[in-house]
């Protein structure tokens, strides 16, 4: 009797287990996003990408626009990020050396995606998180919005 029950204890914990829902996904997403630009090791950042980007955003160029604001007006500078694993670590890199210390402020769902506020020192960031509609709910899309720090 007493294996029929654990048997079946197991089928209830697995089965469980694989009924998240998208809204849940999508945190755990988020804030495993935020652990690993936390990190120092770029291989974890690359096996982070690889785990939980849609191909699409792998292989998607994506721009980076810097606005300084000061005294003699604003300056603005583009840059543009190739659809490759190796420059997608690099952006990682860049929010490490940003966020890598910060904490969360709120996780909260927004339209299709997610938001995540992040607070480190005297910067704030806005990350909005697109993800795929189908399961595994891979991340399809980033955008953040950095303020602080003299940008």
């Amino acid at each position: 009797m007493k294996k029929v029950y654990l048997f079946g204890a197991i089928i209830l914990v697995s089965v469980n287990g694989f009924t998240q829902t998208l809204e849940q996904t999508m945190e755990k997403r988020a804030r495993e996003f935020h652990r690993v630009i936390g990190l120092t090791d770029k291989e974890q950042w690359k096996k982070f990408i690889q785990d939980n980007y849609t191909k699409t955003l792998i292989e998607k160029p994506m721009k980076a626009k810097t606005v300084k604001e000061g005294e003699a007006g604003n300056a603005s500078e583009s840059k543009e990020i190739k659809g490759t694993i190796e420059d997608k670590v690099k952006m990682f890199e860049r929010l490490h050396n940003d966020f890598g210390g910060s904490k969360i402020v709120s996780v909260k769902p927004s339209g299709e995606g997610l938001e995540m506020e992040l607070s480190s020192g005297d910067l704030s960031g806005t990350f909005k998180f697109k993800f795929d509609k189908n399961k595994p709910y891979l991340i399809d899309g980033v955008g953040v919005q950095i303020e602080g720090g003299g940008r």
